[in-house]
């Protein structure tokens, strides 16, 4: 957890998206082994679910580039980064035991995610295997890391799709760059199956 506290005082002195981006990686990591022995933190995983809004909106600013839609993240990015901030500054672990109608992440399941036919899911489908390819990542190996990028990319181009039909703005090109990374995920995956 030590190195939780330094990465969330380094994100204060900085305020910077790599540095929040080291935070929700550690955390992760730290989740992981910490359900590997049976228990959880919830304040860790506020961290993660309050930091999200402000990472979405810091990757959507680098992929959308529309003026509309960037002054709506900016303003989305700010509101979000207050209260993550505010959680943030009064932080402190929270470790208890899983219960045991908490559910335990199996292996299968990684493999299970790896079966399905990524093109022919919803888009509430594909984001929910990407979950899934992350904890696969975080709490059994590495070798899930270049399926959840291409699946977060995937998820990204989702993402700025969404905010350009908002503002009925074109979104060809972000549609062709998803399925680009969705078809990748896939031929990952497909590899890792065998």
């Amino acid at each position: 957890m030590k190195k939780i506290k330094k990465l969330i005082k380094l994100y204060f002195k900085h305020r910077d998206s790599e540095e929040l981006h080291k935070l929700r990686v550690e955390a992760r990591r730290e989740l992981a082994k910490l359900e590997k022995v049976g228990k959880v933190d919830e304040n860790l995983k506020k961290v993660l679910k309050l930091s999200s809004a402000v990472r979405d909106a810091d990757v959507l600013l680098e992929k959308c580039s529309n003026k509309k839609v960037q002054n709506y993240l900016i303003k989305k990015r700010k509101k979000a980064e207050k209260k993550l901030l505010k959680f943030l500054h009064q932080f402190n672990p929270d470790k208890r035991e899983i219960k045991e109608t908490e559910k335990n992440f199996s292996y299968k399941e990684c493999q299970e995610a790896c079966k399905k036919k990524f093109l022919q899911l919803s888009d509430k489908e594909l984001h929910k295997t990407r979950i899934v390819i992350k904890k696969c990542r975080y709490s059994f190996d590495e070798k899930f890391k270049p399926i959840q990028i291409y699946l977060g990319e995937a998820h990204d181009y989702y993402n700025c799709i969404k905010l350009k039909k908002k503002f009925n703005l074109n979104y060809k090109k972000e549609s062709k760059k998803k399925r680009k990374f969705v078809k990748k995920a896939y031929k990952l995956c497909k590899r890792i199956e065998k």
